[in-house]
């Protein structure tokens, strides 16, 4: 009874109660009675079920283990299982919630909505096929079934082949491909392969790798994910970014599409287009896993964030899939995603506002032996401004991201007139002479990286 003090009744306490135990009419109304009685009953119970909550919570929390030394058991991070003893003392805690709501031993369960129930589903078939990279000098130095230093991420494209980011094997002498899958008993397990780069291509941020399976049979392993189109993806539509992000495997960031059509600088200025813009939380070991719908099929890449700080601030970039697409068919049939060519590279925006340059593109280096060179065009020189591209195809040229539209409407040998603004050959004139040149476009590749 000290636990209900004000509310308390007793039959030493009140007179009405001592009398009515001795046979005689007690005077409190029957229904306020019967609602003291249930209130009584109802608080004994809940008092037993908080009891038996906190003697499980207590008893699971004894489990986690010793200790280390020098630092907070729960500031600890298990490598095995990438997970954290504070998440799971939240968990157990939550359980004595659910107990408390009278939700039973399964109420956190049995709390999800369908939409979480979906979601979790769509995690635990998905997460299987995304995987890490690392180089094989860091997987080399780890401890047995640790998981190494992961430098990024990746998914299963088919049976052979993973897809991931070329920013993230730019630097990788000898990449390799590491799955954490769980044995029969729930322990983590690492498998690390080796991989051969198949195609890598910096203007759209793609690298295609070939999966060697050493005598191994990869179905297990290999499982591809499902892949959807880009072009009906709408802002507001929920989306799920799976990763590595920080090197914490399998992780998933829930958002939505902030936008569409966005352009993001490649190598040399060259933009692609039709970025997708997301505030699903994308972290440095995000770059190159996929990006899902809510049906568990790819509609991008993730591959960058917009940032001052260098991690999340709630605008993340992918490369949309069918863009994808394109790319590593090409890249799984020639090795390299062919484009139409001039083998020149433009001066960067801030220069030509230097340099008073109000329109067009101007031309700041032209290849040895490209179309560019052939055809005559000039580049910056000491002194001299290099040509400016002001017009491609009869279609008038004001940046440098209007003569890559062109460029990516035409293909690798096809002519075309253009029209520049050349700096009069008369040392001692303001005045620009106005020239038509032809142009036979070449193809780039992923081992000439040129516009």
């Amino acid at each position: 009874s000290s636990l209900f003090e004000p509310n308390c009744i007793t039959a030493r306490s009140c007179p009405r109660l001592r009398l009515a135990a001795m046979g005689r009419r007690m005077r409190l109304p029957r229904k306020s009675l019967l609602a003291a009685l249930t209130a009584l009953f109802l608080a004994a119970t809940a008092a037993v079920v908080a009891a038996v909550a906190a003697a499980r919570c207590f008893s699971a929390l004894g489990q986690l283990g010793p200790r280390g030394s020098g630092s907070s058991a729960g500031d600890e991070v298990t490598r095995e299982d990438r997970t954290f003893p504070s998440a799971r003392r939240t968990t157990l805690l939550s359980s004595a919630a659910g107990l408390l709501l009278g939700s039973g031993v399964g109420g956190e369960a049995q709390a999800l909505t369908r939409e979480e129930r979906h979601v979790a589903s769509m995690f635990l078939q998905t997460a299987p096929s995304v995987l890490g990279l690392a180089d094989a000098s860091a997987v080399s130095k780890r401890l047995s079934n640790q998981a190494p230093p992961l430098s990024g991420s990746g998914f299963v494209w088919d049976s052979t082949h993973v897809v991931t980011n070329y920013h993230v094997l730019e630097e990788m002498k000898n990449p390799q491909v590491v799955f954490a899958t769980r044995d029969s008993s729930g322990e983590e397990r690492h498998s690390t392969l080796g991989a051969t780069v198949v195609g890598a291509d910096p203007l759209s941020d793609i690298a295609v790798l070939e999966v060697d399976a050493e005598g191994r049979d990869l179905r297990d392993l290999m499982r591809p994910l499902r892949r959807s189109t880009s072009s009906q993806v709408r802002p507001g539509q929920d989306v799920f970014a799976l990763g590595n992000p920080l090197g914490l495997e399998h992780s998933m960031s829930k958002g939505v599409i902030s936008g569409v059509s966005r352009t993001m600088q490649g190598v040399l200025g060259r933009p692609i287009r039709d970025i997708i813009q997301t505030d699903a939380s994308i972290n440095p070991g995000n770059s190159g896993g996929p990006l899902l719908n809510s049906d568990g099929a790819v509609i991008g890449v993730n591959s960058a964030i917009l940032s001052t700080s260098g991690m999340f601030g709630g605008v993340g970039l992918a490369i949309p899939i069918d863009t994808v697409e394109h790319n590593v068919a090409s890249m799984i049939s020639n090795g390299y995603v062919s484009r139409s060519s001039l083998g020149v590279v433009f001066a960067p925006a801030y220069l030509t506002e230097v340099l008073g340059v109000k329109d067009g593109a101007m031309v700041m280096k032209v290849f040895s032996g490209s179309p560019a060179q052939k055809a005559g065009i000039q580049a910056m020189g000491t002194g001299r401004l290099g040509d400016v591209i002001i017009g491609m195809a009869g279609n008038p040229v004001a940046s440098n991201e209007d003569v890559f539209k062109i460029l990516d409407q035409r293909s690798p040998g096809e002519d075309l007139t253009m029209q520049l603004r050349r700096a009069s050959r008369k040392v001692d004139s303001d005045e620009f002479d106005y020239v038509d040149v032809k142009v036979r476009l070449g193809s780039s590749n992923s081992k000439v990286v040129a516009t």
